[in-house]
């Protein structure tokens, strides 16, 4: 009898699970590509579509790396990098950034020093006037972070919204006060660049400050396999149908957006990986 009731438990468990996974529906959670997919390896093939540029990209960052770090053993994974806007080149140098990552095999670092410079120092350094001066006065820039943090206080106050004074005093000292010399290299960037990337010696002030050996870097940029990659990026992007960023495409058959949450995303993705394996098997 006991024995009875545990069975019964535990179906029932699993038709739960059965039935949340049910709710994952196509063009509701997802949407089907129509292509077939390019996939001819073991794992399921798992890419992101993102752009550097991108605030909603920056912010599933963390989450992505920790889904990866669970993941990595289960799925073939790759990125994306993609351009929506051909006006000025910022969209566009930026994707190139990703390729000199790989090229020269220093990925991780690129990463975080790309998103680095248009969400952290890119954003600080156009309020900032004498970059020397605050980086060896310390109470210089104290008062530097204490007038900025005011101002930002006063634009929210009027705005009706909610500040942490705290929070971002102790952020902007950290990220500016407290800066190593990559940040400095990367505040001053962004300080002549306004938190964009303009030209191709923007981007090598940048990818130097992440350690890439920048010699003879705009032949680099002007390469055949960068113009290739670049191609075959637009075409990879256009035949998913990619208009929003982050998005997720499984096996190149399923598109997956950020439109109800990174959470919510990642579970239809892995919805979708259990459905590609089991359609192996």
């Amino acid at each position: 009898m006991m024995y009875q009731k545990l069975l019964v438990t535990a179906l029932s468990i699993a038709f739960s699970g059965l039935v949340v996974a049910a709710d994952f529906k196509a063009g509701d959670d997802y949407v089907l590509t129509g292509a077939a997919t390019s996939n001819s390896s073991d794992k399921v093939q798992v890419t992101e579509y993102f752009g550097y540029w991108c605030p909603h990209c920056n912010n599933f960052e963390p989450k992505l790396e920790k889904w990866l770090e669970e993941k990595k053993e289960d799925v073939a994974f790759d990125r994306v990098p993609v351009a929506f806007s051909t006006r000025g080149k910022n969209q566009t140098l930026a994707q190139m950034a990703y390729y000199v990552g790989k090229q020269v095999d220093m990925q991780k670092s690129v990463d975080e020093t790309m998103f680095g410079f248009y969400h952290k120092y890119g954003r600080i350094a156009p309020s900032l006037k004498d970059l020397d001066k605050l980086k060896n006065d310390p109470l210089a820039c104290n008062v530097e972070i204490n007038k900025l943090v005011d101002r930002a206080e006063e634009q929210s106050i009027k705005a009706n919204r909610a500040f942490d004074v705290a929070a971002t005093t102790k952020y902007l000292n950290k990220v500016v006060c407290e800066a190593d010399e990559k940040g400095w290299a990367l505040l001053n960037v962004a300080k002549s660049a306004r938190g964009g990337i303009r030209d191709n010696d923007t981007l090598k002030e940048i990818l130097s400050a992440a350690g890439v050996e920048t010699k003879n870097f705009n032949k680099r940029l002007e390469s055949f396999s960068m113009t290739s990659a670049l191609k075959k990026a637009k075409k990879k992007a256009d035949d998913m149908g990619i208009n929003s960023v982050p998005t997720i495409v499984v096996n190149d058959k399923y598109r997956v957006t950020a439109s109800k949450g990174f959470d919510h995303m990642l579970e239809v993705v892995e919805f979708l990986i259990a459905k590609e394996n089991q359609a192996k098997n």
